[in-house]
């Protein structure tokens, strides 16, 4: 039995291959906007979570990075979400960085943004001169993040009966540092507090206790240092870091209007905040 034509017809036809074109044409410009091209690699966005999260806390901004033609990568750290069986007393600071170090290397990535959000700065800190050192680092983004000095140590910022009990409960052979409620993140609706409450794990507190061991002060081995700041509600633990760092003329200083995981509440908001970093 003969067939019948199924042949597109003309004008669909030639409608389908205008829309490819211009995807194509705007797929260019993104990527030339991120610093994309043959001559000039787009840039490697490496998105480090912050305590009690994990590598899902960024899963709406992964996509949008994506679009636009950029790398993105999500890793989660040891003793978190999907790696809370390795939970233990040998997780500290160090184990966090080398998390870190081990992705972007094991991948080879090149042109390195890389972005860290509340916790994560500490870690993110430790990893900067390392990767600034090969050549990998394009620029450092804090997300609403702490900025430690050598030596810091988050216990710091933990009030005095927090830290008490921390010490009680690691000396004891605990090394869990309780998760917090969602609603304390500053997210806008019930659905982003359900969807964080879901996924939110306990964190290790062996980081906490560890202070920070690099040779230089505030992330200044970095080529280009920015700081984003989330100021409806702001955290006020993270204010002494922010008063510091807007007074510093090695840093860029931007805020949204946002609560502090962001990263959920505003993902478009925050990835085009994120490659206007990436592009500069």
């Amino acid at each position: 039995m003969q067939m019948k034509d199924r042949a597109t017809p003309p004008a669909r036809r030639n409608r389908r291959q205008f829309l490819r074109a211009a995807c194509a044409v705007a797929g260019a410009a993104a990527v030339s906007a991120c610093g994309g091209g043959e001559s000039d690699p787009p840039p490697q966005y490496v998105l480090v979570h912050g305590a009690w999260h994990g590598g899902w806390a960024w899963d709406r901004v992964v996509p949008l990075l994506q679009a636009a033609g950029a790398g993105a990568h999500a890793p989660t750290l040891a003793g978190l979400a999907e790696r809370a069986g390795e939970m233990s007393t040998a997780i500290n600071l160090d184990t966090h960085i080398a998390d870190i170090l081990t992705l972007v290397r094991t991948r080879d990535l090149r042109d390195v943004v890389l972005v860290a959000h509340s916790y994560g700065g500490f870690p993110a800190t430790g990893a900067i001169e390392a990767l600034a050192g090969e050549g990998r680092l394009r620029c450092a983004v804090y997300l609403d993040a702490f900025v430690p000095t050598p030596g810091d140590r988050l216990f710091n910022y933990v009030d005095a009966a927090g830290q008490a009990q921390m010490q009680a409960d690691f000396a004891a052979g605990n090394p869990r540092w309780p998760k917090i409620p969602a609603m304390y993140f500053g997210l806008e609706s019930q659905a982003d507090i359900d969807w964080v409450d879901a996924r939110l794990t306990d964190h290790p507190s062996g980081t906490y206790l560890q202070a920070l061991r690099m040779g230089q002060p505030a992330a200044a081995a970095a080529p280009r240092r920015a700081f984003i700041s989330c100021t409806s509600p702001a955290l006020d633990v993270l204010a002494p870091t922010k008063e510091r760092v807007k007074a510093d003329p090695g840093w860029s200083f931007s805020e949204i209007a946002a609560g502090h995981d962001v990263m959920v509440s505003r993902p478009r908001q925050l990835a085009d905040l994120l490659l206007a970093q990436g592009r500069n």
